[in-house]
């Protein structure tokens, strides 16, 4: 698989190697040094729990996105929807949503390919929300064009995509029809076929408007939350931001970290971070000092709960990484 995957990988590593030295060349490390040396560490802590929430909320919401597909009890999924992200930290390319959804499919009893599609729908709601938010935060925070052009394009984009899972899901069998006519050889075609059919299954919930509210609802708490978490981890520097502020630069590094880059979004989150504190007049070296504790107080959360989910699944480190053929499981 990373050998399929090598130049994308390399690409990626290169990106945060550029993002790395494009940040670092506008702050003075020493003072950044100094600020996160000097932190008030105690108020990190409700921090740090808030952040940990989030994930609870990311499992309830992923309890009813794939409800549609298979009831489960509210927080079962919660060492796999951890998992994704742990893996994240730890192999490039988000292919740690690949893994989640082998995971979830063989301890859940679902198809591997419904439940990426399921995942795919909860990316998706991610991305609506950082535009839904932004355009909230427009009305109060003055922005150059180039910056709200780039969001109106991204507010096509996504809801381009969902209007076209949305069809798909509603014409499962039609659009299952038309893919089949794309001209492939006879066995790949019916191996395709089939992963396509159970991956517009994991879609069912666009076509159960209450379910689908209930995780936009949690969509909103989820990113409320990780921005408060933002807000506290400034105040720890020293550094005044405002609870709108806090979003705006949560969904600024959101937006970020969908450039290929290393495990972790290194060097995406850093350079994006401290780019939307600048914009908010933060010093550089507060701003720099500020998204450094945010990221690394993040990685470690991350790592803590993914760790611990591994042992209590008992979740083979090896088994992990066979994730090459979705075989799907009926």
């Amino acid at each position: 698989m990373f050998r399929k995957h090598f130049l994308k990988i390399l690409i990626g590593f290169l990106f945060s190697a550029v993002l790395i030295y494009l940040t670092l060349r506008q702050v003075n490390f020493k003072e950044s040094f100094e600020l996160i040396k000097n932190a008030n560490y105690y108020i990190l802590i409700p921090g740090v729990l808030i952040y940990a929430l989030t994930y609870v909320l990311r499992s309830v919401r992923y309890y009813f996105i794939l409800s549609p597909v298979k009831k489960t009890p509210v927080l079962q999924n919660f060492p796999y929807t951890v998992l994704g992200f742990f893996m994240n930290n730890v192999i490039p390319l988000r292919l740690g949503e690949v893994i989640r959804a082998k995971v979830t499919g063989e301890r859940l009893g679902v198809s591997r390919s419904s439940a990426l599609g399921t995942i795919v729908i909860e990316r998706l709601l991610d991305m609506i929300m950082f535009v839904l938010f932004f355009f909230v935060i427009m009305a109060v925070l003055p922005f150059p064009d180039f910056i709200k052009k780039t969001f109106y394009l991204c507010a096509v984009i996504f809801g381009a995509a969902l209007a076209v899972l949305f069809l798909i899901s509603k014409n499962e069998t039609k659009a299952v029809s038309v893919f089949s006519k794309i001209p492939m050889p006879r066995k790949i075609k019916e191996f395709v076929v089939n992963l396509f059919s159970k991956f517009a299954g994991g879609l069912t919930i666009l076509r159960k408007p209450k379910v689908f509210s209930a995780a936009f609802i949690l969509t909103v708490f989820i990113w409320v939350a990780e921005s408060v978490f933002l807000v506290i981890t400034a105040l720890s520097c020293g550094i005044d931001v405002s609870i709108i502020g806090g979003i705006f630069v949560v969904i600024i590094i959101g937006i970020g970290a969908i450039i290929p880059t290393a495990p972790g979004y290194i060097g995406a989150f850093e350079f994006m971070g401290v780019t939307a504190l600048a914009a908010l007049s933060v010093d550089k070296d507060a701003a720099f000092a500020c998204i450094a504790l945010y990221h690394f107080l993040q990685i470690m959360t991350i790592f803590t709960l993914g760790i611990s989910s591994i042992l209590k699944e008992k979740i083979s480190f090896s088994d992990l990484f066979k994730f090459e053929k979705i075989e799907e499981q009926q």
